[in-house]
């Protein structure tokens, strides 16, 4: 009303007095008031993990992964609308079963490598902001005093800075700050320049990373950075699969070997001309298409034993159960015997005790009667 321009005493007086009546609890007022906001942000919290099933999982004082089917917490909400779900991530970097602190993932566009890195960044950051997170039970997380992420396209015409640039300045600051308990993700490593060149960089700057003993994922095309991780002790590479058959991505990474791009299949789906692949191929040699395929037929190998080995212990499974429901049952029949064998013992002493006084019973009366022989 006063700030309407009613200046009359009567509401001068009351907001006045109101006032008055407040100035002594002020203190109490501020201290509920930050108590409710407290509440409430941990009944947000609460309700968030709710919806994405999410685990406190073990607190690990040093900086490493071993997170069993992560998934992206984004993705799992938008998914769970539609009724679909989210390929789980498996992940361990820098843990004493495994010292790897660096992957290289690569792998086909649309494939899920950048899905990949932003789940890591997204997961290890809730975690790190004390937010459950959805992944397994049997899962681990370390704490990084730096984590450091290059994902997208930061080109900028007010600072004159292109794609490149603006990734190789982030790299500039990436290795003067990089520590061992620095977490960096660095999404399509060296592109933006001529390839060549562009790798030759990536690769030199992949290497002080890992000679800071840095902790990180990078995800890429090249193939300098695929040889690289292969030859260099505690780097490791990791592959989104492709199923060539049906030629669609499985958005799942298998770490332990390099990934194909598979280019040429994606390009044959995509229905490009025969004759622009056929001339494509000779153009980059057959050196590297055979290299291709090559990565191609190993991640499609190791599908098939992997399929193998999961039928194999789903089968051993299926056979220690069969063994110890038999073990159970020969238990049993070993009790069952074991008693049968008692009361056969019992009966046996009773029919012979019962014999035996019938016998003495008979040789008395005999006694007794003093029979004839042929009687007796």
């Amino acid at each position: 009303e006063i700030a309407n321009g009613d200046w009359s005493s009567d509401v001068c007086s009351s907001d006045l007095h109101f006032t008055q009546q407040l100035k002594p609890n002020v203190n109490a007022i501020l201290s509920v008031s930050k108590f409710l906001a407290r509440y409430d942000f941990l009944r947000a919290k609460a309700l968030l993990a709710q919806s994405l099933n999410a685990i406190a999982p073990e607190l690990v004082p040093q900086p490493f992964i071993n997170w069993v089917d992560a998934k992206h917490a984004v993705l799992y909400l938008n998914f769970m609308a539609t009724n679909k779900s989210v390929v789980p991530l498996s992940i361990q970097l820098n843990t004493p079963q495994h010292d790897s602190r660096i992957l290289v993932i690569s792998g086909p566009n649309a494939g899920g490598k950048s899905v990949c890195l932003k789940t890591v960044a997204l997961l290890q950051y809730m975690f790190q902001c004390g937010l459950l997170v959805p992944m397994k039970e049997a899962s681990q997380m370390g704490i990084f005093k730096k984590i450091m992420i290059d994902i997208g396209d930061e080109q900028s015409i007010a600072d004159d800075l292109s794609t490149y640039s603006s990734h190789l300045s982030n790299m500039k600051y990436f290795i003067r700050n990089a520590d061992e308990n620095t977490l960096f993700l660095i999404d399509e490593f060296g592109t933006g320049t001529e390839p060549i060149i562009g790798g030759a960089i990536a690769e030199s700057i992949l290497d002080n990373l890992h000679q800071k003993q840095s902790i990180g994922i990078v995800t890429t095309h090249y193939s300098n950075l695929k040889h690289y991780a292969e030859q260099t002790p505690g780097i490791i590479n990791g592959a989104m699969l492709y199923d060539r058959g049906a030629t669609k991505p499985l958005f799942q990474l298998s770490i332990g070997q390099a990934g194909s791009s598979f280019a040429v299949e994606i390009a044959r789906q995509i229905g490009l001309p025969e004759a622009i692949i056929q001339q494509a191929t000779q153009l980059v040699g057959e050196e590297h298409i055979d290299y291709d395929k090559q990565l191609q037929d190993i991640a499609r190998d190791k599908r098939y034993w992997e399929n193998k080995r999961k039928n194999i212990r789903l089968k051993e499974k299926q056979l220690e159960e069969k063994i110890a429901n038999y073990e159970e049952k020969l238990s049993g029949i070993k009790v069952q015997k074991k008693q049968i064998m008692e009361e056969a013992k019992k009966q046996a002493a009773e029919l012979l005790k019962q014999s035996n006084a019938t016998i003495e019973r008979t040789i008395r009366e005999i006694k007794e009667a003093k029979a004839e022989k042929k009687k007796t």
